[in-house]
């Protein structure tokens, strides 16, 4: 029979076969010895007395530890006399049940129950209350090379389906292949093969759709590939033949995925037609085309304008096409510009990846920003600032970054926590600015993402608490890559400097210049997005003129509801009244007046389609 005693918990004994290596971070231990110091412990830990008398923890190793921590001088606790069996399948249980352990913890705990203790797997499932498929994923991990043991524990692992491709390489297999990957992120006498991610890397440090590529055995056929000899050659490829291929079909293939990708992506590059266009595709493989543009449908009739696009599918690595078109709001921006082909557009001057480089370091500096005024800014500021948080393209009701999983409290649940503990507002000045910074710091971001980046007010956040005065200096060799050569020719004559030959001579010279000075170009600065924001803010109420000017107040009170909130797309069809826009006074564009033709979409052709080859008979 279990016993209740009331006992100095700095007196109770840790099972040294704790299921649970961590008891998490030092601010969870704080929450909880304080919840302890307020309300008590509502569960009494379990514990075995062992045979010198003392007594050893079973379940509830944290709950001991808030108590220790709160300085509860005794508490209650449950003494049992089950065995150490049960004792072991006890522990497993409390952790999976009411904290999460990371899947490797679990693994680990579900191999000493059946390899030490016996237990059966259906004992286990029916204790651990998971399902035999659950246990089933994580016997996967037996399969796994460490370092991906050590990212699946941080929470940055990869995901169900590269899991299992992973795991069917052999060891070995595995620990090339993340060599490889990381061969250039470690010191001179660092094995690349150990590198372990830190929590402090940004979430794309591990490319885990390319890991599983390169282990999923698996053959890139040449018949399937854009690309011919000279690139093969170029990317080190070296083809196989297909001894049980069809007769009269080229059965070359190569196992190498890395290098059959990059072939492909030279070939999107640098060899597509002219007058082509570069589609984006999702690692689902679904092609989007570029800004301005759509993509039409297969039974859609050629149109004047359509131009062909081509995207690389991230998984089958096979090279997409898709006619497209411009859009209804990019044929009306260009309406007055001439019909002649346009010239092949410049390289911007900073590329993709030294934009997502600048949000990055721009992340960095808004937060060190933010923490310095923390105790010292101003309360109508920071309400400003939450407004535009609020108002930021990455923010979701459903919740927000500073919870680690669906079971923890975000910032602002702590704040409003701290702030109305009985319903009514602690009016602390220093709680309040705290708390304020901290949900800002949990929301915000400068990343270059279309789902998670906070986009331009994250931006103006930064202006509003000077956070260019902690951006660092941007003359270094890997930022200044980034720039096209029209780019970093820009920037040297920027600081009055010659422009040099080669972009490498540019990069040396600006670097030489900067030396142990400070270097901040306008691209990377949070004050340029001032300037953008007020043109933003100005097209916007444009539309809303526009629109204005094309419904009447009788149409409004006509007009369906939803046809009143569709209005408002950039393809909307505003085919039943003359489109009048109206200008800004100091607008130098001019408009026609007359209403344009209607731009054809998919639904009006098919509509025109059957009524052009249909006919409806009635029958009475």
């Amino acid at each position: 029979m279990a016993e209740l005693r009331r006992v100095d918990p700095k007196t109770l004994v840790p099972n040294p076969n704790n299921p649970r290596s961590s008891i998490g971070s030092l601010e969870e231990l704080r929450k909880l010895a304080l919840n302890i110091r307020a309300i008590g412990i509502l569960h009494p830990p379990a514990v075995r007395e062992l045979e010198d008398g003392r007594l050893m923890i079973v379940a509830g190793h944290r709950r001991t530890e808030g108590a220790i921590y709160a300085g509860v001088p005794e508490i209650d606790v449950y003494v049992g006399d089950q065995s150490e069996d049960l004792d072991a399948l006890a522990a497993v249980s409390e952790n999976f049940v009411r904290l999460d352990m990371t899947e490797p913890e679990q693994w680990n705990s579900v191999t000493r129950l059946r390899e030490q203790l016996g237990y059966t797997d259906q004992q286990v499932c029916a204790a651990l209350m998971v399902t035999p498929s659950y246990l089933k994923r994580l016997s996967l991990l037996a399969k796994l090379h460490p370092p991906i043991l050590d990212a699946i524990a941080l929470g940055r692992g990869p995901d169900e389906r590269q899991r299992k491709i992973i795991a069917q390489a052999s060891l070995d297999e595995q620990r090339n292949a993340w060599a490889e990957m990381f061969s250039e992120s470690v010191e001179d006498d660092e094995d690349p093969a150990e590198y372990r991610v830190k929590a402090e890397d940004p979430e794309d440090t591990v490319a885990w759709g390319a890991l599983a590529r390169n282990l999923e055995q698996k053959e890139w056929y040449a018949r399937n590939a854009r690309f011919g000899d000279d690139l093969a050659r170029r990317h080190n490829i070296v083809w196989m033949e297909d001894l049980f291929a069809e007769p009269g079909t080229d059965s070359r293939y190569t196992l190498d995925a890395t290098a059959y990708a990059a072939a492909q992506q030279d070939w999107l590059d640098n060899e597509r037609p002219e007058n082509s266009i570069v589609l984006t595709s999702d690692e689902y493989g679904y092609v989007r085309p570029p800004e301005g543009f759509i993509t039409m449908g297969t039974w859609m009739a050629t149109q004047e304008g359509e131009v062909m696009g081509y995207g690389l599918n991230p998984r089958t690595l096979k090279i997409v096409e898709e006619r497209c078109r411009p859009s209804i709001a990019f044929t009306q921006s260009h309406a007055n510009v001439s019909a002649e082909p346009e010239a092949p557009k410049e390289r911007p001057d900073v590329s993709g990846t030294g934009h997502k480089m600048i949000g990055e370091i721009r992340t960095v500096a808004l937060r060190e920003a933010l923490g310095e005024v923390a105790e010292t800014a101003d309360p109508w500021e920071l309400i400003a600032a939450l407004l535009l948080a609020l108002e930021a393209d990455n923010v979701r009701v459903q919740g927000d970054a500073s919870g680690n999983n669906w079971s923890e409290p975000t910032a602002r649940t702590l704040a409003t926590a701290d702030l109305f503990p009985e319903g009514s507002l602690v009016r602390d000045e220093k709680l309040i600015r705290r708390h304020a910074v901290t949900v800002l710091q949990s929301i915000l971001n400068c990343d270059v993402s279309m789902h998670s980046g906070s986009g331009l007010p994250a931006q103006l956040v930064g202006v509003l608490f000077g956070a260019d005065q902690k951006m660092p200096s941007m003359a270094f060799e890997a930022f200044l890559k980034c720039y096209s050569k029209p780019g970093i020719t820009k920037a040297v004559q920027a600081e009055g400097l010659a422009p040099q030959n080669t972009g490498k001579e540019m990069r040396a010279v600006l670097m030489n210049h900067v030396g142990e000075g400070h270097w901040l170009p306008e691209v990377a600065s949070f004050a340029q997005a001032q300037n953008v924001w007020t043109q933003k803010q100005k097209k916007k109420q444009q539309k809303i003129r526009e629109l204005e000017s094309v419904v009447d107040d009788e149409d409004l009170d006509e007009m369906p509801e939803d046809d009143f909130d569709g209005a408002a797309d950039d393809e909307a069809d505003l085919s039943n009244g003359p489109v009048v826009p109206v200008t800004e006074p100091d607008s130098e564009e001019t408009f026609s007046l007359e209403a344009p033709e209607p731009e054809p979409s998919e639904h009006n052709e098919a509509m025109q389609f059957m009524r052009d080859h249909l006919e409806i008979v009635v029958v009475a």
